[in-house]
Formats: C-alpha cells, sequence, structure tokens
C-alpha cells in the first residue's frame, strides 16, 4: 500500500510504496524545503476502534510528527553547521528566489538579528558590488561618455574603499532604517503582529534577490522588483497578515509624501491661483 509523507514545514506531499521506506526509517528530509521531520511505522489496528496513534492517518498513510528541531523555521543558512556553509547559502539563496513562501511560512522561527543580518549582509553586499561593477566596466571601456573624467576620479583607493566599506555600510543601514519605517507601516495598518525583528528577518533574507544583479544592466531592475515581491510574500507569511494590508503598509509612505507635498506646495498654488 502507498504511504503518504506530508511535511510539517511547507506541506509538500509525496506517495511512495512501503517497501522503500527502511524499517528502520525515524526521519525524512522534505525535497523542496529541506527541512527534517520525524516518521512513525505504527498502524491502527483494524478489530479495536481505539485512539489514532500519533503520525499515523486513518488511511494508513504515514504523517510526520514533529521533534523540536522541526518546530522551528530556521533558514538553511541557520543550519549551515549541518549542511556546510556553501550549501546553506546556495539553498537559501534559492529558497529566496524561486520559494519566499515556503521559507517564511513557518510556525516559529530564530529570534534575534545575528543570523540574518549576517546573510543580508553577505548577500546584499555581494549583489550591490555586482551592481557597482557593471557601470564602471562601461566607462573602463569608453562606452560612456565623459567616461574618461570620471575614470579619473575612481582611483584604485576609492574603488576598494566603495566595496569595502562603503557598500556594507550602506547595506547594513539601509536594512536597518527601512525595516524600521516599513514595520511602522505595519504597526499602522495592525499588521506587525510578530515584532521588529521579524520583519527585520524578512528585509534582510530579501536582500539575496540582488543576485539578479549578476544580469549586465536590466539586473538591477530585475532585483528591485524581485526584492519588493520577496518582501510582500515573506512579511505576509510571517506576520500572518493579509497581502491587502502588506501592499497598503508599502504604499502608505508614498500616500504621506504626496500629501506633504500637497500641503508645502497648498499656500503657493493659492498664491498663483
Amino acid at each position: 500500500m502507498g504511504v503518504l509523507l506530508i511535511c510539517p514545514h511547507c506541506s509538500f506531499s509525496k506517495r511512495i510504496s512501503r517497501e522503500k521506506i527502511p524499517a528502520a526509517a525515524k526521519m525524512a528530509i522534505c525535497p523542496r524545503c529541506h527541512e527534517k521531520f520525524s516518521i512513525s511505522r505504527q498502524e491502527k489496528p483494524h478489530h479495536a476502534p481505539q485512539e489514532k496513534p500519533q503520525g499515523v492517518l486513518e488511511s494508513g498513510t504515514l504523517n510526520p510528527t514533529h521533534d523540536s528541531d522541526a518546530e522551528t523555521g530556521d533558514s538553511p543558512w541557520e543550519k549551515r553547521n549541518e549542511l556546510g556553509l556553501l550549501n546553506g547559502i546556495f539553498l537559501t539563496l534559492k529558497a529566496v528566489l524561486f520559494e519566499p513562501r515556503v521559507l517564511f511560512k513557518t510556525r516559529s522561527h530564530q529570534r534575534g538579528f545575528k543570523e540574518p543580518l549576517a546573510f543580508g549582509l553577505l548577500t546584499g553586499g555581494l549583489g550591490d558590488m555586482l551592481a557597482f561593477f557593471w557601470p564602471v566596466l562601461l566607462l573602463s571601456l569608453g562606452i560612456v561618455p565623459f567616461g574618461d573624467s570620471v575614470l579619473g576620479h575612481l582611483n584604485g583607493n576609492w574603488i576598494f574603499l566603495t566595496l569595502m566599506v562603503g557598500i556594507p555600510l550602506a547595506v547594513l543601514l539601509n536594512m536597518i532604517v527601512y525595516s524600521g519605517i516599513l514595520h511602522l507601516m505595519l504597526l499602522i495598518v495592525r499588521g506587525g503582529k510578530e515584532g521588529y525583528s521579524s520583519t527585520f528577518r524578512v528585509v534582510a533574507y530579501s536582500q539575496a534577490a540582488l543576485a539578479w544583479n549578476i544580469i549586465p544592466f536590466v539586473g538591477a531592475w530585475i532585483a528591485t522588483l524581485w526584492k519588493l515581491v520577496v518582501q510582500i510574500i515573506g512579511l505576509r507569511e510571517i506576520h500572518h497578515i493579509s497581502y491587502a494590508r502588506v501592499i497598503v503598509a508599502f504604499l502608505l509612505p508614498v500616500f504621506l509624501f504626496f500629501v506633504l507635498i500637497i500641503m508645502a506646495l497648498g499656500p503657493l498654488l493659492v498664491l498663483l491661483f
């Protein structure tokens, strides 16, 4: 009889034959989100109407049970000690780019800023360096008009300082300030249920979308749009709110900006007309 395994983290399910499951198997790894979950081979006896054992469905299929690790929604980056550094980075990058809903849709996740901050600095810094590389390349090839005059001010020391100090500092300040403003907007629409650290987590991991900067010229546009999409999905999942509230939170600063402009220009318009 076929066995239906269901991942408790992303709800991915797959039916496999019972013979393919080793008798001693107690854990399974989801092929989609790469999370571990425990399984049980016990089945409900047919002759006695007793309580259904934990982890077993009425149909005889196996349902995953949780262990202490499965209750947390840690990203592969936060499990790099088990997965390996490069594998942890790759799996998290892949999740951000193609499966953000799975990455942020968890029962719980680690609090704190250390791990998201480290990942955001790493991927955001590398992504911005890629964005910086293409204009410099065009200038060095003389494709951009007045490139020689501009390159005259871009000596090796300035480029080094920009790459090693300026870009990481800009990424750090952007994540902190941007997350603060975004979380304030979420609070206004009553959507910041999980606190500032959760909003910061989404913003920090969304920096991986800057990997699209590897594409010349149009990569920056793709990265900006993709990062916005990841943040909308991530905030919706991590704060357990509707997409409408998230979108309103993003649009509020634009609305307030136009209100301030109208208020500033109002007296001038009255004088003119």
